[in-house]
């Protein structure tokens, strides 16, 4: 559709910014994060085993960011060749839908806790956890692989994608969907893993902190979980709110887009459909940065060994200086 291309020129300078945030503050959380579960939470609860894997997970994206930073800031010019494209995008996607599975985790875990302490206390094993964990890694890893295959780094001249930046000179775009022959397979791919990795997820979410807020609040139980609780709530609903609702019904509906609106009179809703598609992008990416937060408000005593070690740190340096 050559006659209603889009402006990639705004992602040019929108997604390194996102990116590089996410990137530091991700890194750094995520380091303090696994030091504290490695070294300072010993021996691990159940719920504990959950949140390193997705602290886990968050760290290898983050990791993986400088290369697609490399790439935006030099105008979305690929130099790294197809197979790191596609490990890229795997790496994305692996990301996303284990962060969610593991906060699925973690909200169920809760919801045990607190609406059925006694019938939990036989199954909210770490053996259990990290049995769970392990079927999430192969679970995701399963049903991203096809992304191995869609993605595709594919040479073409950035004058047809209605770039100012050098519209004369060849580039070489990684896909972070598919390209235009595979658009209608991948289309029926993005919606079975909106569905089931996003949409049953959500659901059991909504489902465990309905109950979790009922038994806190209309039967005002006392349980040593309240504030975690409340906290957890409020952090795992805003990070859907924030970084994966968006996402997915933007991601989708770009999809569409290309798919079936293609003629003269439906250019602009395109543009504005792709525009927004790119905020929801680096918006999806926030989840890195604020998981470590989770961990600090609502994790088990991540807090309080948080803080004890880093007053110990400091007394050990002021001591030496």
């Amino acid at each position: 559709m050559a006659s209603c291309s889009v402006n990639k020129d705004f992602e040019t300078y929108y997604l390194p910014v996102m990116y590089i945030i996410v990137f530091v503050t991700g890194f750094i959380g995520n380091s303090i994060a696994l030091w504290m579960f490695i070294f300072h939470m010993r021996p691990w609860s159940s719920i504990t085993i959950y949140m390193f894997n997705l602290a886990l997970a968050d760290f290898f994206y983050v990791f993986s960011l400088p290369v697609l930073i490399f790439y935006y800031l030099k105008e979305s010019d690929w130099i790294f060749g197809e197979v790191l494209c596609k490990l890229q995008r795997f790496i994305f996607h692996v990301n996303l839908y284990g962060s969610i599975l593991f906060l699925t985790c973690i909200s169920v875990h809760r919801y045990m806790g607190v609406v059925h302490p006694m019938k939990s206390l036989g199954r909210l094993k770490k053996k259990s956890a990290v049995i769970v964990c392990v079927c999430v890694w192969i679970v995701v890893m399963a049903g991203i692989s096809p992304i191995l295959f869609f993605s595709r780094a594919r040479q073409h001249t950035s004058g047809t994608n209605n770039s100012r930046l050098h519209p004369d000179t060849n580039r070489t775009t990684c896909y972070d969907t598919t390209s235009k022959e595979l658009l209608h397979t991948y289309f029926i791919y993005s919606m079975g893993t909106t569905f089931f990795g996003f949409c049953i997820p959500f659901a059991t979410i909504l489902v465990c902190y309905g109950f979790i807020v009922k038994a806190l609040i209309c039967n005002k139980m006392r349980s040593p979980f309240r504030g975690k609780s409340v906290r957890l709530v409020i952090i795992v609903l805003a990070v859907f709110a924030i970084s994966y609702l968006p996402f997915h019904v933007m991601k989708n509906l770009n999809l569409q887009s290309r798919l079936y609106y293609q003629g003269i009179d439906t250019c602009e809703w395109n543009r504005r459909v792709y525009a927004m598609y790119q905020v929801t992008r680096g918006l999806a990416s926030l989840n890195s940065c604020v998981d470590p937060i989770l961990y600090f408000l609502a994790g088990d005593t991540f807090r309080r060994k948080f803080s004890t070690t880093a007053l110990r740190v400091a007394c050990r340096n002021e001591t030496i200086v």
